[in-house]
């Protein structure tokens, strides 16, 4: 483990410790900008002294009819269950489904990314599937209750399997409110057209050492901080093989500022009935 992991490392365990701090819902929504509405004016013409004043509405200029803009694709729900395919790591090279975690300042392309000292590919968390085979479109995968064990391990397994991170295990899930920010999310839900993959994963969130992050996109607000990039993918229609990915940054907890870069592929089984 490099210097930079072992501090960062060092400040996690330290902070997952605590009581988790909560996020203030309302610092992470963007304003809205004002609509002005137009109003006709009216103005006063003086006439001839001793000759009573007269008001006179102004002519309204007529607006050019501006273009609608371009509505995006509307797509096709996907809803089902997207199945993962378990990380591997051999020969030097990653495939499968795994996380990286972006330390704070760094960038997707360079990093500088966190190392796990519990995996064998470095950098890269390998991921597996848990009991229900992956993501869940459509619906929520809840957390146990309780969610942690007493030393801060997670006991979700519906997503994937918890792995060690940092010497603590890690997992996934959704709910209908996000246990970081308190807001209501809706379930995940992606779309396909012309084989490309959109969506929205909102309720996405990752346990670790009795903490909460949510790891989706966009954030529960509706918001995109820092590095936080949509969901995007690829589809085959004919074999159902798909990719997702996209950038979370996490924003509150023990690793404020850093951003998970996730990359899931797999087989997508539709849900019957």
């Amino acid at each position: 483990m490099n210097r930079s992991s072992l501090k960062y490392l060092i400040v996690g365990l330290l902070a997952g410790g605590l009581v988790s701090s909560g996020i203030d819902a309302a610092a992470l929504v963007s304003p809205g900008s004002p609509i002005a509405a137009g109003t006709a004016a009216v103005h006063t013409v003086k006439k001839k002294k001793g000759k009573k004043k007269k008001k006179v509405k102004a002519k309204k200029k007529k607006k050019a009819a501006l273009a609608p803009p371009a509505a995006p694709p509307a797509g096709i729900p996907l809803v089902g269950l997207f199945r993962f395919t378990p990380g591997a790591f051999a020969g030097g090279n990653v495939s499968g489904s795994y996380v990286r975690l972006i330390q704070p300042g760094g960038s997707v392309e360079k990093g500088p990314f966190f190392v796990n000292p519990n995996s064998k590919a470095t950098t890269y968390t390998l991921l597996s599937p848990g009991t229900e085979g992956g993501l869940r479109t459509g619906s929520y995968q809840e957390p146990p209750n309780p969610a942690f064990s007493p030393t801060g391990d997670a006991l979700t397994n519906r997503i994937m399997a918890p792995q060690r991170f940092a010497f603590i295990l890690y997992s996934l899930s959704t709910a209908p409110k996000d246990p970081q920010t308190g807001l209501d999310v809706p379930p995940p839900s992606i779309s396909v057209s012309d084989g490309t993959l959109s969506g929205q994963l909102q309720a996405f969130s990752a346990q670790w050492n009795k903490q909460f992050f949510n790891q989706g996109s966009p954030k529960p607000d509706g918001s995109s901080p820092g590095l936080t990039s949509p969901v995007t993918g690829t589809y085959n229609a004919d074999t159902k093989a798909y990719t997702l990915q996209w950038t979370s940054q996490i924003v509150g907890g023990a690793f404020n500022n850093f951003s998970g870069v996730w990359h899931i592929e797999g087989i997508f089984e539709p849900r019957c009935g």
